[in-house]
């Protein structure tokens, strides 16, 4: 519980950070500025596929390590990832550097605009080169249970970058002195990682230039369908904004760059709460308890479908006015996506229960095999509509395309590891535990109607709302109801859920 609370502590203070803070961004930035900000941050993102999957497998690698040679072990292996990965990020952002020095034409732009693009794709890309060394020495902290450390460096980061981005944009400064921001923030969290890791792990002995083939060698093995599994999830997350820039323009990458801002942090926040269930997913793997797993994957699935739908129907239905008060008239064409978008979220929640069971049954290879596949088939769908229907048919056309993968190809294969039908997942989801009896029975179904009753009220509110309120008005309402039916939703779940778990935990133990 405490690991989760810091976990969601420093989640928190970097989404209320990252929205104000964007609402201001946006507001100093022409638009096509701020289109090709985002367009060098896609491209320099594609630099972290040089950590060859091993953000997927640190933490249980660490944890091997020193269970079998202390931590003398674990440190020579931490020094040598962190040197590693710091020199391919080095490597990576040099080559990418001077591929866009020497063919800028690859960018797609019009000549007026190449030379800033260029330049902020260097810087960008600088960042990105200091933020592969901090996957090895977050993940560090996470083995041994410093949740609390990465997030004081994570507060610390993003108070920082809030100060200074107020700081360069209220001078007139543009996207380049914004890009030098996103550098001086990563060179400060990666110091604070390595300080916080020395200091907070009893006996860790970090060192600068360390390298050591066999213990690379060991980790990179690991991660081979990690890896492939991780291509496939860097590309998809970055094909939108690249084709937009290549078939659409500049406005068309802002608007989806908006758009997907909300539904990224929808998305983030569950993904916090729902990562903390691995290692119990991984335990009833190696006990062969179907039932518990089961239990768990129920749960899970129960969370994101009372928590998480509900918010991203009020985030779809008051789309336009959340847009018009958040980033201003400028960015009312984000709406639709918005919406789309949404949807596409939902579906990528779901998702996650179903990707946490295959990973930790050793399905990874499964797993990367169905990315490919929802890969593969975004690049198609975006190709095929973005020309024509710009930011909004490619996020219609994601938004579709993950469902299909969603309910045809994880969910399938998550329910037959548990041993359960897709139908039997969603009505437990849906109705609570099947197996409750006499009092708890009926509080479950009373908590099942004052929930569902929350959700249609709070959406005809809003669906009503939406046609007759000011934007301001609007943009409230969908703040109070999403508020109001996250109170109800933790009465009615997420506490009966605890307590049970809670009550559970003395017996298993």
């Amino acid at each position: 519980m405490r690991s989760v609370t810091w976990n969601y502590l420093g989640y928190f203070c970097e989404f209320v950070a990252g929205v104000f803070l964007l609402a201001f961004v946006v507001r100093k930035l022409p638009v096509d500025d701020y289109g090709i900000y985002l367009l060098a941050q896609s491209l320099a993102a594609f630099l972290y596929l040089l950590d060859f999957g091993l953000s997927n497998v640190l933490v249980p690698l660490y944890v091997s390590t020193f269970a079998r040679g202390g931590i003398a072990e674990v440190s020579k292996l931490a020094s040598c990832l962190v040197m590693t990965l710091l020199g391919m990020g080095i490597a990576g952002a040099t080559g990418l550097s001077l591929a866009a020095m020497l063919m800028p034409e690859l960018i797609r732009l019009p000549t007026a605009r190449m030379a800033l693009a260029v330049q902020v794709l260097i810087v960008v890309s600088a960042a990105v080169c200091l933020m592969l060394p901090q996957m090895a020495l977050e993940h560090l902290c996470q083995a041994f249970h410093r949740f609390d450390r990465v997030n004081q460096v994570q507060i610390a980061a993003v108070a920082m970058r809030v100060v200074l981005t107020l700081v360069v944009l209220d001078a007139g400064k543009g996207i380049l002195a914004l890009a030098g921001v996103q550098v001086a923030v990563s060179l400060s969290r990666l110091a604070g990682l390595w300080l916080v890791a020395s200091t907070g792990i009893s006996g860790l002995s970090l060192r600068l230039f360390s390298f050591d083939t066999d213990r690379l060698r060991e980790a990179i093995g690991l991660s081979r369908w990690a890896f492939v599994d991780d291509v496939s999830r860097r590309i998809g997350m970055n094909t939108e904004t690249v084709v937009l820039a290549a078939l659409g323009s500049l406005n068309q990458v802002a608007m989806f760059g908006i758009g997907g801002k909300l539904p990224a942090h929808l998305y983030q926040f569950a993904v916090r709460g729902l990562s903390v269930l691995v290692p119990t997913l991984t335990q009833h793997h190696a006990e062969g308890d179907t039932a518990q797993l089961r239990s768990t994957f129920c749960n899970a699935y129960r969370v994101c479908l009372t928590g998480v739908v509900p918010l991203a129907t009020f985030g779809s239905i008051g789309a336009r006015p959340l847009i018009a008060i958040w980033a201003g008239p400028a960015y009312l064409g984000a709406a639709p996506v918005l919406s789309w978008l949404m949807i596409s979220a939902l579906s990528m929640v779901i998702l996650t229960p179903s990707d946490m069971v295959l990973y930790s049954h050793n399905r990874i290879g499964q797993a990367a095999w169905f990315s490919c596949i929802e890969t593969l088939g975004k690049i198609l769908v975006v190709l095929a509509l973005a020309a024509r229907y710009g930011a909004v048919g490619a996020a219609a056309g994601v938004a579709v395309w993950n469902w299909c993968v969603n309910l045809f190809c994880y969910l399938p294969a998550a329910c037959k590891v548990a041993e359960m039908r897709p139908w039997e997942l969603w009505r437990a989801a849906l109705m609570g535990s099947s197996g409750a009896s006499g009092q708890q029975a009926q509080s479950e179904r009373t908590s099942n109607l004052l929930q569902g009753g929350a959700y249609v009220a709070c959406a005809v509110v809003l669906a009503v709302g939406v046609r007759h309120l000011a934007a301001l008005e609007m943009f409230a309402a969908c703040v109070g109801v999403s508020l109001l039916y996250f109170a109800v939703w933790v009465g009615c779940t997420a506490l009966p859920m605890w307590r049970r778990a809670s009550a559970e935990a003395p017996a298993v133990l």
